[in-house]
């Protein structure tokens, strides 16, 4: 009965958890915060101990997150705002033409959800195509399906979003956070852009040519009533965009020459202050500093190069942090909640059952995510609950746990249902019924996750072989 106590926890500490949420609508962090508690003193913790992990989780986890979320608000605030994420869309549009207009659609919208929420982006692009649809005639599915394919994808598997963010500082041990973290943009980047074209050139195409759907009738987003854009130039809008990535390549890659013992020269020749070009581009490279460069310069660029009052940039910037306030809450709830896992030993015996399933850890991850999604709705709180049950697994593959993170961040890409705020919008949006968004629109999500799967489990099997 002993060995199988800490299962049964578990398994209560779960079931307790999606009755909050689901049957009695209680928020999640106060949901996370009561299920730790009583997973805690149910696991046989002393009660103070109890209260000391989850301030230690709540701690560890907001050390490395909050800078990112904050960071990343204000800058897709400020890309919203300044019109650049809209600027952006137009002149990928007009380069590709009409005969590509689904594919620019998609890259356009690849590029916008790199660093803006889903539902903020949604909201900034879909009057573009509606207007498209209206010019075209053709069904408001070859435009909404490459929109939301690309925004959803990039929300759950490229940084700075938030639940691919807490997953790896839930899964990658302190001292390999800020490495995993870079190799997550790095790949994350990769995968979602193919997985975002298979679902649109797949399944999403075959349910375009076969439905048409008119655009609604109804007024243009609350996000659109905005002042005159001041976002002109293409360039800086997309190098705004990309600036993350960028130098988080340039840091990554340098850090990988020196593992390589391929460093050049002139890169471990001190240029400023006794540091070197590896030091500053290691600088550079790392997640909170590589957001933060894009963001000042939006900053600058959007705002006070363009006149704006300092009191209007703060307002713009609280705006922004009230975006993610909620957020950092969950996030909390989530470290405390995995470090109470962790503190009874729950972890290690979900690790050890989850190993002695016919699975690979990879697989173990991919189906955890994709039945908290199912069952919580949310992509972020479905992704900080998974990462929290699947952490221990993580030392199972020391040195791979990039490959773990992406594989829960796929697995909450399985589909949309009722309690997430983006079934909605898309229904509405859309001008789709449930049962459109339930079957068919899920259909299109359930390949994408599977083929990311696919692509995972490859990785996986050529890096043990």
């Amino acid at each position: 009965m002993d060995d199988l106590w800490p299962g049964l926890c578990a398994a209560a500490a779960l079931i307790a958890l999606l009755v909050l949420i689901i049957r009695y609508h209680v928020h999640a962090f106060i949901a996370l915060f009561v299920v730790s508690l009583g997973l805690g003193l149910a696991a046989g913790l002393p009660p103070a101990k109890v209260v000391d992990a989850i301030s230690k989780g709540i701690g560890d986890i907001l050390r490395d997150v909050l800078l990112l979320l904050g960071l990343g608000a204000m800058l897709g605030r400020m890309l919203e705002t300044s019109g650049a994420a809209e600027l952006i869309a137009r002149r990928i549009l007009t380069a590709f033409g009409q005969k590509n207009t689904s594919f620019a659609i998609a890259l356009a919208a690849y590029l916008v959800g790199l660093p803006i929420l889903f539902n903020v982006g949604f909201l900034v692009l879909i009057p573009i195509i509606w207007r498209l649809q209206r010019e075209t005639n053709k069904s408001l599915l070859f435009f909404l399906l490459p929109l939301s394919f690309s925004l959803g994808i990039t929300h759950s598997l490229v940084p700075p979003h938030p639940g691919i963010v807490g997953a790896v500082t839930a899964i990658a041990t302190p001292a390999r956070v800020g490495r995993v973290m870079v190799e997550t943009i790095i790949f994350g980047i990769a995968l979602s852009f193919v997985l975002a074209l298979l679902g649109w050139f797949g399944p999403g195409r075959f349910w375009a040519h076969r439905q048409f759907v008119p655009a609604p009738i109804m007024a243009e987003p609350a996000a659109q009533a905005r002042e005159e854009p001041v976002a002109k130039s293409f360039a800086l809008a997309l190098t705004i965009i990309l600036a993350p990535l960028v130098l988080s390549v340039l840091g990554f890659g340098a850090t990988l020459l020196q593992d390589l013992h391929r460093l050049p020269a002139w890169m471990t020749v001190s240029v400023w202050h006794n540091h070197t070009a590896l030091d500053w581009l290691q600088f550079l490279g790392k997640p909170t500093v590589a957001l933060f460069v894009p963001t000042a310069l939006a900053f600058w660029s959007y705002g006070l190069r363009r006149g704006w009052s300092h009191a209007k940039l703060a307002k713009l910037t609280s705006d922004a942090l009230v975006d993610v306030g909620s957020m950092v809450f969950l996030f909390g709830a989530a470290g405390g909640f995995k470090e109470v896992i962790q503190a009874t030993g729950v972890g290690d015996y979900i690790k050890d059952q989850a190993m002695l399933l016919p699975l690979s850890p990879v697989a173990i991850a991919f189906c955890v995510a994709g039945l908290m999604r199912i069952a919580l709705g949310s992509a972020t709180a479905a992704i900080l609950t998974a990462s929290a049950l699947v952490a221990g697994i993580a030392r199972t593959m020391p040195g791979l746990e990039t490959l773990l993170v992406l594989s829960v961040a796929c697995g909450v890409t399985v589909g949309t249902q009722p309690a997430d705020s983006g079934f909605w919008m898309i229904k509405e949006y859309g001008n789709l019924s449930p049962p459109d968004v339930m079957l068919k629109f899920n259909a299109c999500r359930f390949v994408m996750a599977l083929a990311g799967l696919g692509i995972l489990l490859i990785v996986e099997a050529f890096i043990r072989a």
